[in-house]
């Protein structure tokens, strides 16, 4: 892959209050951020990157913090390639962590099964636990900036969920027609 330019921002937060450290923290890595040490975060040059990453380093500014933008070239093939694999670990270790919430999907799915436990309440637990993993799996996708190897299996995984879930959804269902509900 080629990447020759990246996004540079260097930046320095008053440590009181801690919660603009925070949120300076959850934004650049919300949006895939790599840090290459504490308060130096790179990025990929992206056509929509630019505006934000202004935008917060003004906000650091008026909170009485230091910030830097700088957009640099490496010309170094293999620094720029290192790089890439980090973000793509990075990458990687979110999409490992998918993996283990949807296994814990199925395993919760199992003992209510087990338990015979088919209400409503229980479907609608675990439907909005199979909604919390479709979001998280779109902002893993969008912070993967350079198409880490795991998106294809989080979207498999997800997909066994669903048709795991849409399952229980029957089972349910048959419970509440045939009045075996616990």
């Amino acid at each position: 892959m080629n990447q020759e330019y990246w996004n540079l921002l260097i930046y320095r937060v008053p440590s009181q209050p801690s919660s603009k450290r925070v949120y300076v923290w959850r934004k650049l890595k919300g949006w895939g951020g790599l840090y290459l040490q504490q308060s130096v975060c790179i990025f990929p040059v992206r056509e929509e990157l630019p505006e934000k990453l202004e935008k917060l380093k003004e906000e650091i500014i008026a909170s009485g913090g230091e910030a830097e933008l700088l957009t640099v070239k490496i010309e170094d093939r293999e620094q720029n390639q290192r790089l890439i694999e980090q973000f793509q670990q990075q990458s990687e270790q979110e999409y490992q962590e998918f993996f283990g919430r949807c296994r814990d999907l199925h395993q919760e799915l199992a003992e209510e099964r087990a338990k015979n436990n088919f209400t409503f309440a229980e479907l609608d637990e675990n439907e909005a636990e199979l909604a919390k993993l479709r979001t998280w799996l779109s902002k893993i996708h969008n912070r993967d900036l350079f198409d880490a190897s795991g998106y294809a299996s989080a979207l498999a995984k997800l997909i066994a969920c669903e048709e795991d879930f849409q399952i229980f959804t029957q089972q349910v269902f048959e419970s509440q027609e045939t009045g075996t509900e616990e």
